[in-house]
């Protein structure tokens, strides 16, 4: 291959914008990458074929090919002799790749690993790094790489409050309906609301509403906590992509206190994790300390621009990929 950056192929849901494929598609090319997008539910392997790079890296007229193939799933659809093509492009030497945001282990949905096509590219960036989905990895033989979640460098910017438009002081955003096998997320937004009334907001599909692009942000600036939570939140290296998003767009986030040490905590309050008595106890020391928690949404903010976007991540994937 010459000096010149790899073409991404990246197999993917690219019609809501608000994606995480989006995401990382402005991400790639931010860093000056080309990509070529194939929607998911519309695509096949015949149109992957021939976008195919050859062994002698050239471009048939009139089609950009790509030099390592990106792979997002999206549960329901499914890509006919995918898994083949994989295989295929193994043979060619051009990388597959597919990147996971979620919890597998302890789950039920624990039975899908290694059946979809996902589990079969030849690298695979996990978010969770604990030591239960390590054993889970290896007993699928998963050539896996530990890599966090985080936050598009575009949405990073801190907006000016909106109390009128966003009057809580407390707010979580996320669903409350959740994984049967973790009970604490409809306990946790139900002892909010019970707790402090009209000073608390449930954003989400089963709260006030779904709220995404520059009014996330306004959404984060307005509030004085954010009250964070992973599924299993605290357990070894494993935060959901809100441990990102709400400092990255300017808000202050309480959160369970991962352990494990390979997730970042500047910013961030922690309270215990599962334990709605140590989570009130933050929340009323952080209502009243305003000038710890400014500060720390500070700097919060700016560590994550700096460090922790998809931007970032990106360059970490591609050091992997293209030693």
């Amino acid at each position: 291959m010459s000096n010149k950056l790899p073409t991404i192929g990246f197999i993917g849901n690219f019609v809501p914008p608000f994606s995480t494929e989006n995401d990382r598609k402005w991400s790639f090319e931010k860093l000056g990458y080309k990509v070529v997008p194939f929607q998911e539910s519309r695509t096949t392997v015949e149109e992957l074929r021939r976008h195919m790079r050859d062994e002698f890296y050239s471009d048939p007229i009139g089609v950009e090919c790509f030099d390592v193939l990106f792979y997002s799933h999206t549960h329901g659809w499914e890509i006919p002799g995918l898994i083949e093509f994989f295989e295929e492009c193994k043979e060619k030497k051009i990388p597959t790749v597919s990147v996971h945001l979620d919890r597998w282990a302890w789950l039920e949905r624990v039975t899908d690993v290694g059946k979809e096509a996902t589990w079969f590219t030849e690298h695979l960036f996990m978010a969770d790094g604990s030591p239960e989905a390590e054993q889970l990895y290896a007993r699928h033989s998963l050539n896996w790489h530990f890599l966090k979640p985080g936050v598009v460098e575009r949405d990073c910017y801190m907006a000016a409050p909106d109390p009128a438009m966003f009057p809580h002081e407390i707010v979580f955003v996320g669903s409350k309906g959740y994984h049967p096998e973790y009970a604490f997320r409809p306990k946790l937004i139900e002892f909010l609301a019970e707790t402090y009334g009209d000073r608390f907001g449930h954003w989400g599909n089963d709260g006030l509403g779904v709220i995404r692009e520059g009014g996330l942000n306004t959404l984060m600036a307005s509030a004085k906590i954010v009250v964070g939570d992973s599924c299993f939140g605290g357990r070894p290296d494993y935060v959901s992509d809100r441990y990102y998003e709400t400092r990255g767009r300017g808000g202050f986030l309480l959160h369970p206190h991962p352990e494990g040490g390979r997730i970042d905590n500047v910013g961030v309050g922690h309270y215990q994790p599962q334990n709605l008595v140590s989570l009130k106890e933050k929340i009323d020391y952080y209502l009243e300390h305003s000038f710890e928690r400014e500060e720390m949404r500070e700097m919060g903010f700016n560590w994550v621009k700096d460090h922790e976007t998809y931007t970032n991540r990106t360059k970490e994937m591609m050091e992997v990929i293209f030693p």
